[in-house]
């Protein structure tokens, strides 16, 4: 299902752990409960088969399973609400110089996933996305070249 993007993350050298080094089901369980949501599929997938990156270079986060300070989405969450940067709804899970991205958790799609927006300081957020791996794709083309 994903194949093709396993390819493309492997073909632009993306920096995310080797395919299959992601985080386990327990890790991934313990940060829906912590949020009090189910991660969409796609998001999940890459959890488990990759667990956090950088895409160039920016932050792709994921869960901080081994408790080495790894970029966490779970702590960027508590983070954004105690600083007031999102909205409840609004969960980052990307942050580059000047943009972040962040699923739209008020309504799921037919697919299971979350829409995904674009943020830019100053400007209002704008849809990117119908998925995560969408997403990826997408997102891996702008920074890394097609």
């Amino acid at each position: 299902m994903y194949e093709d993007l396993i390819d493309l993350i492997k073909r632009k050298r993306v920096a995310f752990p080797p395919f299959g080094n992601g985080v386990s089901d327990d890790a991934i369980r313990a940060a829906e409960d912590a949020l009090g949501m189910a991660f969409p599929p796609s998001y999940r997938w890459w959890l488990r088969n990759y667990g956090g990156g950088q895409v160039g270079g920016d932050i792709v986060y994921g869960l901080d399973e081994a408790a080495i300070d790894a970029p966490d989405i779970v702590k960027l969450r508590a983070a954004d609400m105690a600083d007031r940067i999102m909205q409840p709804h609004e969960l980052r899970f990307y942050i580059g110089n000047a943009e972040s991205f962040l699923f739209d958790t008020r309504q799921r799609l037919e697919s299971g996933e979350f829409a995904i927006y674009y943020l830019e300081a100053g400007q209002p957020a704008s849809r990117y996305a119908d998925s995560y791996d969408e997403f990826l794709r997408r997102r891996i083309d702008e920074v890394l070249g097609r």
